[in-house]
């Protein structure tokens, strides 16, 4: 290796640290960017709720005999905000770098007067990952609506109506080591459930809708045949040209939620069980997600989040041999889904 060639290699060995250094300082300005600006417009936004809330005090005081509208509805919400990232340099111990961002958003609007309530609520989360040079790829994609209505029949009883409603942001696929295969979207599976029966709801933190009368309908805005699969239509369905699936049933939803140690520490759960009555009803469909959060410093939380689902329309695609030695998709019975989430982040509640 002659000089001049040393030269130039250390040069380039010089200037790749340096682009690596800059990469890092880029990202970790960005993020000490994101807290404070974060921060800074949480502080503001506590200034402003305390103002907003010492404005109606007072405003309820000079005029105690007024009732308004807007005391009968609970508003409430919470956030997370969470990134990671690393990067390895001639790394002994072995590493791959990575760029990780999840968030998730929970939103309520309640509405109570006399006998009748009415509950609202929405779950938005996406996370992405990007590993080394690899595109990005989301670890985490829901859109989850619900709304209920209900007038009280007796002491904790209740005549209720009930809406579901779940889909995603944008694509999901599934990744081998010789292809990537698109199995879902926005609307591609959409979820919907219509429910009547009764509701009991002994306190705020649980609540139980029992219905014998439940329809579920599940929407696909797609012509993929394997996104048509995924979602749970069946080959019937997918030749004569159908998008929709239809079933009639009924079952039931149960809510769990609480707090402990001056409420530095919440978990919310929900069981959520359908039968067809019209093709298989013993095959029971059942999605349970259960939410734990712990509040590390007045912004700061972490929580884990556990997702179960089962639905015997979903039917497992594996890659097997054939007798000829060739690769194909075989398809296998509905399987337990499983996704467990684990985040340390930026945390705000309204």
């Amino acid at each position: 290796m002659t000089p001049q060639y040393k030269i130039l290699h250390f040069f380039a060995r010089f200037l790749r640290e340096c682009s690596m250094m800059i990469h890092f300082i880029r990202w970790f300005s960005i993020a000490i960017f994101a807290a404070c600006t974060i921060d800074t417009a949480a502080q503001s936004i506590d200034s402003n709720i305390k103002a907003a809330k010492g404005t109606a005090a007072t405003a309820a005081k000079s005029n105690p005999n007024a009732q308004p509208d807007s005391v009968r509805w609970k508003i409430w919400g919470n956030t997370n905000i969470g990134a990671t990232q690393t990067w390895f340099e001639n790394w002994l111990a072995g590493g791959e770098p990575s760029i990780t961002f999840n968030g998730n958003l929970s939103l309520f609007a309640n509405y109570k007067k006399n006998k009748l309530f009415w509950e609202n609520n929405a779950y938005l989360a996406y996370g992405i990952v990007k590993k080394s040079h690899n595109k990005a790829i989301k670890n985490d994609d829901q859109i989850n609506l619900g709304s209920r209505i209900g007038y009280e029949l007796a002491k904790n009883w209740y005549y209720s109506a009930n809406f579901l409603g779940k889909t995603q942001f944008s694509p999901g696929y599934k990744y081998s080591a010789t292809d990537t295969i698109r199995i879902s979207d926005f609307f591609a599976p959409a979820h919907f459930y219509l429910s009547l029966g009764l509701d009991f709801k002994p306190s705020s933190r649980f609540s139980l809708h029992l219905s014998p009368l439940m329809g579920k309908s599940t929407l696909v805005r797609s012509d993929d045949v394997t996104v048509l699969k995924s979602a749970g239509l069946n080959q019937e369905l997918i030749d004569k040209g159908k998008h929709v699936r239809n079933e009639f049933g009924g079952g039931l939803i149960f809510n769990l939620n609480g707090s402990f140690m001056s409420k530095k520490i919440s978990y919310n759960t929900q069981l959520e069980l359908f039968s067809n009555y019209l093709e298989k009803p013993a095959n029971i469909d059942a999605i349970w997600n259960f939410t734990f959060n712990i509040a590390l410093a007045k912004h700061v939380s972490s929580s884990i989040r556990i997702d179960m689902t089962y639905d015997d329309n979903k039917k497992t695609v594996r890659k097997e041999l054939n007798n000829e030695g060739k690769l194909v998709d075989v398809q296998h019975g509905a399987k337990l889904q499983v996704k467990q989430f684990f985040q340390i982040g930026f945390f705000y509640s309204f």
